[in-house]
């Protein structure tokens, strides 16, 4: 199914805004697509906020996205090598774009400019980059 992801984009944001971690915001914006509960979707990405668990890590921004490719390019059977790699290679390319954008995928680094890189806009980002997948993967 094709998404509109300026829809799922303002999701993410309207989620963030309301007290959601960065993590939840990304994911939850997709949780229908994902087949899965929007509860269900907050709790399993929750702890991956704030660079997991708040330690200032890989950001959870990213940990949605890397999330989101178990649903995108799922990988179920760890003997199917073929698709165990291409989900891997999905959670890599996505990873790479963020820091491509960004110049870093570590919350604490991020942090130390946030004029530059608001939690909101990392948000924003992955989300985007998320459905831009999503879509991807419908043509």
């Amino acid at each position: 199914m094709k998404v509109n992801i300026e829809e799922r984009v303002e999701k993410a944001r309207e989620l963030f805004e309301n007290g959601y971690s960065c993590s939840q915001a990304v994911f939850v914006a997709y949780a229908d697509v994902f087949n899965i509960d929007a509860a269900f979707a907050s709790q399993l990405s929750g702890p991956f906020g704030g660079g997991i668990a708040r330690m200032h890590e890989v950001c959870g921004c990213v940990c949605a996205m890397v999330l989101s490719s178990a649903f995108i390019l799922p990988a179920p059977d760890p003997k199917d090598m073929l698709q165990v790699q291409k989900n891997r290679q999905l959670a890599r390319s996505m990873s790479d774009e963020f820091r491509n954008e960004h110049g870093d995928i570590i919350c604490r680094n991020l942090l130390q400019n946030k004029e530059k890189h608001s939690c909101k806009d990392l948000v924003v980002f992955a989300a985007r980059v998320v459905g831009e997948e999503i879509n991807k993967t419908e043509e």
